[in-house]
């Protein structure tokens, strides 16, 4: 018997020995789980302080490109008596690479001005809360050119004249951009993309610049002007033949009895400005709509990035 207690002791250590191995062992594992998920969650948070450092840093930079865009204008309006597409504003800059003050990383800017007066501006589609039966013909028009259902333009004028009020108008909040679009019954992103490029939204009614203009919202605001013979037209112009005046460009229609459903110009006061700032970890972009009076600086009327 006393063998057997002598024996059976070291065994008891043994195994006593083993379990604190192994839980010392289980200890140091989840002291190892603990620190890398401390270690992780650093690591995330010091990306997360980069990413916003650099879109602080990218949104500073995109006001240098405003700034920019604001110059071009200012240039152009002293230089030039009309607002043209070959003109140095026109040009888009894509991938100019910039540094951030003091330090050497690089930004890459990318932007580009676009002259709203060379659209159909939809603010034209009802004055003080009525729809403007003319006007709204002429979206029609447009839609139809575009591939669009025409009778989507109804709603798009609807829509414009609640946000201008009047005794017959339900009151909504004003479309300040062509993205606001998006809240008219049956319209797609798909759409309002396409609009874009050929209709704006101004504070005020404007003339359409007929030495910017496309072809598709020339032909649709001059009833008997088909689309064939409005491409004609742009087409030379844009080989060099720009209209000097408004009795330029109705001379040059070739047809007296052709007469534009809106007012024309030959020089732009309206553009907006759209670029983005890749810097890092960052990409950040800008929207904002500029006008321009005389050769002054131009004033930013709203902005959005």
């Amino acid at each position: 018997m006393t063998r057997h207690r002598h024996a059976c002791a070291p065994a008891g250590r043994l195994r006593q020995q083993g379990m604190a191995v192994i839980g010392a062992l289980v200890v140091v594992a989840l002291a190892s789980v603990a620190a890398a998920s401390i270690v992780e969650r650093q690591s995330l948070l010091a990306e997360t302080l980069a990413g916003e450092r650099d879109r602080t840093q990218a949104k500073w930079l995109l006001r240098g490109g405003l700034d920019w865009a604001r110059v071009i204008l200012q240039s152009d309006a002293r230089n030039n008596r009309v607002t043209l597409k070959d003109a140095i504003w026109a040009q888009p800059i894509a991938g100019l690479e910039i540094s951030p003050p003091g330090q050497d990383r690089k930004a890459y800017f990318s932007g580009q001005i676009e002259d709203e007066q060379g659209k159909y501006n939809l603010a034209r589609l009802a004055l003080e809360g009525a729809v403007q039966p003319e006007e709204l013909a002429v979206l029609e028009r447009l839609m139809a050119a575009l591939g669009m259902p025409a009778s989507l333009a109804a709603a798009v004028a609807q829509r414009v004249a609640e946000g201008q009020g009047g005794p017959s108008a339900q009151q909504a909040p004003a479309l300040r951009s062509t993205a606001d679009l998006l809240g008219v019954e049956g319209m797609t992103l798909d759409m309002a993309a396409t609009l874009a490029g050929y209709v704006a939204i101004l504070p005020q009614r404007t003339a359409v610049n007929v030495n910017t203009v496309s072809a598709e919202v020339l032909s649709a605001g001059i009833r008997g002007l088909d689309l064939a013979r409005a491409r004609a037209l742009t087409e030379r112009r844009d080989r060099g033949q720009w209209f000097n005046s408004r009795a330029d460009f109705i001379n040059r229609l070739g047809d007296a009895e052709l007469e534009p459903a809106y007012p024309v110009a030959v020089s732009s006061d309206w553009f907006k400005v759209t670029g983005e700032v890749a810097l890092d970890h960052a990409a950040v972009g800008m929207r904002a709509l500029l006008h321009r009076d005389g050769d002054r600086p131009p004033t930013i009327q709203w902005i959005e990035g």
